[in-house]
């Protein structure tokens, strides 16, 4: 393992690689998703408080999304208080297969109340029982329900942000890339965290080559099992909406803030991503994180860093 890991961060992964089987064993789903679901209740950050909270499942076409909405607490010392406020619609991490909008709950409420916006936190399908497209067409539909519903939510349709760690930030990129093709819904701002932008041909990146033994929360096998997990064929891995970095043309989409981690084997990807944004003249914020692992910002209860990333992305959707 190599050095330069913060002391928080190299606890934690002493920690989960002390176990008997990798971090992610999709051999037992169930058993996963238990696992991780636990995980996150002993690692996640503190459930700051919000004014409401709603369960809503949305009617789209002939399917139910279910979707957990939050409203920010009122300050009324705040002279920008009266103002319409922002709405982010947030999807969850966990490879396409685990995690889910209960799992992000607390995540959801500190951005909620840090951004002082309405957060749509949304419960999409995950795999194997439904294959790609599903995660990303819920994705799209829950951003296209949220634009036309902004006023009944409080917020402001021209104010919509998207974010997501991991898989949420590839689904986050790709129904931007979605939004663009088909010519809606508008979105102010995307911010994608710790994401995966490619099923392909990863090995190219020399962060897989370098962080990618299983030593740092994933391993270079792990892609392997999501493919076969979330993908209906194997040349699935060649849509741009399953593999985001394959776009050709990336002009047009969103402002974006890009979160990534020095010892996340997906950093590479990350910064592949915001340099074309800028070189497609997309205005990008990249910050990577020294010394922290993937999706530390969901981490935060056990490692600090994840506060100060959950703190930048708060105050990025505030500035809206």
């Amino acid at each position: 393992m190599q050095s330069g890991l913060e002391p928080e961060s190299a606890a934690l992964l002493q920690q989960v690689n002390s176990g008997p089987t990798p971090v992610l064993d999709h051999r037992d789903i169930a058993g996963l998703r238990a696992k991780m679901a636990a995980f996150m209740q002993a690692c996640g950050p503190r459930a700051l408080p919000v004014s409401a909270v709603r369960r809503r499942s949305l009617r789209i076409g002939d399917r139910e999304l279910a979707t957990i909405q939050y409203w920010p607490p009122a300050n009324g010392s705040d002279p920008a208080a009266e103002r319409v406020p922002p709405i982010l619609v947030y999807f969850h991490g966990g490879a396409f297969t685990h995690f889910s909008a209960d799992t992000h709950d607390a995540v959801a409420r500190y951005l909620c109340n840090r951004a002082g916006c309405v957060v749509v936190n949304v419960d999409y399908r995950l795999a194997p029982e439904h294959k790609f497209p599903a995660a990303l067409d819920d994705a799209y539909d829950a951003v296209c329900w949220v634009a036309t519903h902004a006023r009944e939510l409080g917020g402001d349709s021209l104010k919509v942000a998207v974010a997501g760690e991991s898989a949420g930030g590839t689904l986050s990129i790709a129904l931007c890339l979605m939004a663009k093709e088909r010519g809606g819904p508008p979105i102010a701002l995307q911010i994608p965290m710790c994401p995966a932008l490619t099923l392909h041909q990863i090995e190219q990146y020399p962060s897989w080559q370098t962080l990618g033994s299983g030593d740092y929360l994933l391993a270079k096998e792990s892609i392997d099992a999501i493919r076969s997990l979330y993908l209906r064929q194997p040349q699935d891995q060649l849509n741009p909406l399953a593999s985001p970095i394959l776009a050709p043309d990336l002009t047009g989409l969103p402002p974006a803030l890009v979160v990534t981690a020095q010892f996340d084997p997906l950093v590479d990807e990350a910064e592949h991503y915001g340099r074309r944004l800028q070189e497609a003249g997309v205005p990008v914020t990249y910050r990577c994180f020294a010394g922290t692992l993937h999706s530390f910002m969901i981490m935060a209860g056990v490692i600090s860093l994840g506060y100060e990333a959950l703190d930048l992305v708060a105050a990025r959707v505030a500035s809206l």
